[in-house]
């Protein structure tokens, strides 16, 4: 390109100016959106209070029922009112206490822990896809401020060339054609550029929704690092073992789920035992003319008997039952959902990093060396200005192309991090 560029003299400083220069110090990198949308997250912070109710609440489940006492008068004469006058009146305490029925106080608050472990396992699920949803947000803004970042670079070439056809038309070295032929090139890049804004006003909208009025301010393109994810991802064949997925929160928190159905049937079951209850009473006597005034102490054991169960206890019973198989069914559909987007996002960032080192090692600097001859053409003469233009073009949507991989990439290894499977793969091992 060196000779193009000395051909074709007055293009030389645009062509050296081939970067759009981004702020020396962006304001916000991946990492600080993401932890600026933890800090916001309404949704998360709502899982864990629900989720510390529900661990309460198991606690408040396992109580015995509060005793009641029982305070009144006996067999006062309505004719009298005299405490003194028959035997049998009687000043009364009592105290009575339900038990709990079978085990189903100790279950109870098995059924609570469990949906306070489903609560909290759901929280971290929540961080997690927080946490991919904002990467793939953010690489989406990135993905376009690349891309008006490469046509900027192009567009200050186009209008160098278009001033520099303008000398040569003045010199009657071309026709007037040729510099309209560059003035349309350049009115369409400008059209492309338009484009591309609304593409960022876009995709800066749809990730204020986690961070707000910081997705309108500067952002860091440039892709993350994680290192880790790409080492993981080049030792891995499809499709990867299922393991990876049985310890995600989002599966922890259905297992949790299940097993508060299996403390439900428990439960359900208990209902077939009897509930006892015990009474205590105490009664005061006054002494009369028939009787000493001895005091009458009582104590009662009641309990009640389950005879009706077939629409009762039975069916639910029944119920507890079908819930808890829907919970098992449904894990395994979530294990098999899982396990299919980790293979799907595995294979689709092996693919486009086998397309990048393509573009990297082969398409890249072909397309640059043929837009390099094709100027060098137009300099001396041997070639024509469309051509030159669209060999120009055909490098930049090149760069474009590799732009777009590159962020696809990433976003493939941010659904790949969602998993946590590196993290998992490496306490395997």
């Amino acid at each position: 390109m060196g000779y193009a560029l000395r051909a074709l003299g007055p293009l030389v400083p645009a062509l050296l100016i081939c970067a759009f220069a981004l702020p020396a110090r962006a304001q916000l990198t991946l990492d600080s959106a993401i932890q600026l949308a933890q800090q916001q997250d309404p949704q998360t912070a709502a899982a864990l209070a629900a989720a510390d109710a529900a661990a309460e609440t198991a606690v408040a489940d396992a109580q015995w029922a509060d005793p009641m006492l029982r305070l009144g008068i006996a067999n006062l004469p309505t004719d009298t009112f005299a405490f003194d006058d028959q035997p049998m009146t009687q000043k009364v305490i009592g105290i009575s206490q339900k038990l709990p029925r079978g085990d189903s106080a100790i279950l109870a608050r098995e059924r609570g822990t469990n949906t306070a472990e489903a609560g909290y396992a759901g929280a971290a699920d929540m961080e997690l896809v927080l946490a991919r949803d904002v990467a793939l947000a953010y690489l989406a803004v990135a993905e376009q401020l690349r891309v008006r970042e490469l046509l900027a670079k192009n567009r200050r070439w186009m209008q160098e060339l278009v001033g520099y056809n303008r000398a040569r038309l003045a010199s009657a070295q071309i026709q007037s054609q040729q510099l309209l032929q560059s003035q349309l090139a350049l009115a369409r890049l400008d059209d492309r550029i338009a484009a591309v804004e609304g593409e960022i006003h876009r995709a800066r909208g749809t990730l204020s929704r986690w961070i707000g009025d910081a997705a309108w301010g500067a952002l860091d393109p440039a892709p993350p690092a994680w290192r880790n994810t790409r080492d993981w991802l080049v030792g891995q064949s499809l499709p990867v073992p299922m393991v990876l997925v049985e310890q995600h929160p989002a599966v922890a928190a259905s297992s949790a789920r299940v097993a508060a159905e299996r403390a439900n049937v428990a439960l359900a079951q208990e209902a077939y035992k009897p509930q006892f209850g015990v009474d205590f009473s105490y009664g005061q006597r006054e002494r009369t003319p028939m009787s000493d005034g001895s005091d009458f102490a009582s104590v009662m054991v009641s309990f009640d008997v389950p005879l009706f169960r077939q629409n009762r206890q039975d069916r639910r019973l029944a119920a507890s039952r079908a819930r808890e198989s829907a919970g098992i069914l449904q894990r395994q559909s979530l294990l098999r959902q899982l396990h299919a987007e980790l293979n799907a996002a595995v294979a689709m960032a092996q693919t486009l990093e086998r397309r990048r080192t393509e573009y990297r090692e082969y398409l890249l600097p072909q397309a640059e060396a043929t837009a390099d001859a094709v100027l060098r053409g137009y300099a001396s003469n041997t070639a024509d200005l469309e051509a030159a233009i669209a060999a120009r073009m055909d490098d930049i949507e090149t760069q474009i192309s590799a732009a777009q991989l590159t962020y696809g990439y990433f976003s493939a290894l941010a659904r790949i991090r969602y998993f946590r499977a590196v993290d998992l793969d490496a306490s395997l091992k």
